[in-house]
């Protein structure tokens, strides 16, 4: 074999290996790109996750706000009924004042 013919071999040889390394370069950004899909879909499964769990906690203290709102809301109606049912009685008591004082006038007792 001559120089020329093993030189020829040698190039060959170089542009098959050249070949199988590009191949194996793309395979490799194949299944880099693959790893990194599947763990960005993985951090979003993780963060929906999240975010269901922090919806439903903060629902659970709405739900609690609005009973103790309801409470209050409640007992505050009932104060303010004591206080109309008060009030009118106080009316009567001063409506019977004033009626007393308008006979004493008349009298001219006062």
């Amino acid at each position: 074999m001559t120089d020329g013919q093993e030189l020829n071999i040698l190039k060959l040889e170089i542009a098959a290996l050249k070949q199988q390394l590009h191949t194996e370069r793309e395979s490799l950004k194949k299944e880099a790109d693959e790893l990194m899909i599947k763990k960005i879909e993985y951090y979003e499964q993780q963060l929906h996750t999240e975010r269901v769990n922090f919806l439903k906690q903060h629902d659970k203290e709405i739900a609690l706000v609005r009973e103790d709102a309801q409470v209050e809301i409640l007992r505050l109606e009932k104060r303010n009924s004591e206080h109309q049912k008060l009030n009118g009685e106080l009316q009567t008591k001063l409506s019977k004042y004033e009626d007393k004082a308008a006979h004493y006038r008349r009298k001219a007792v006062l």
